[in-house]
């Protein structure tokens, strides 16, 4: 693969990153529910560690990392889109947080399948492990505290 379109791929992750950081960082500051600050809060860090393992990616590294098989508890499949708005509920907020990462974890599997270039594919498959993981926190907690 030529560096530009590895540098334009890397680049579209990262803005992916950053918007996703954004969005945690958001709700954390507008829940009103003080369990819900600090998950949002510890996923906006995660999200930034992403932002950071890109911008100085070490294809080293990430040849290292372990990838282990994240079960999917499937709940965000049968959710309709939220709305975002300004007053928006826990339980809302936790829609659509597990909604944006079923869409992380799609892109970053289609990411991995349209590539050829094997130290993409396993950095897609890094980024779609820990956008799996994102999703089956916020599963369990939707599960243990909004549908128990």
């Amino acid at each position: 693969m030529d560096e530009k379109k590895f540098k334009e791929i890397i680049q579209f992750a990262i803005d992916k990153e950053i918007e996703a950081f954004n969005f945690y960082t958001g709700a954390s500051q507008n829940t009103k529910y003080s369990g819900g600050k600090e998950l949002f809060s510890s996923l906006a860090k995660e999200e930034e560690g992403h932002r950071k393992l890109l911008e100085n990616l070490n294809m080293e590294k990430v040849s290292q990392k372990r990838i282990e098989k994240v079960p999917d508890l499937h709940i965000s499949d049968y959710m309709v889109e939220v709305e975002m708005k300004p007053d928006l509920s826990y339980a809302d907020t936790l829609r659509i947080a597990m909604k944006r990462e079923e869409k992380s974890l799609k892109l970053y599997n289609d990411m991995k399948e349209s590539n050829t270039d094997e130290d993409l594919k396993k950095l897609f498959t890094l980024l779609a492990n820990e956008e799996a993981k994102h999703k089956l926190k916020l599963e369990k907690i939707y599960d243990d505290e909004v549908l128990k």
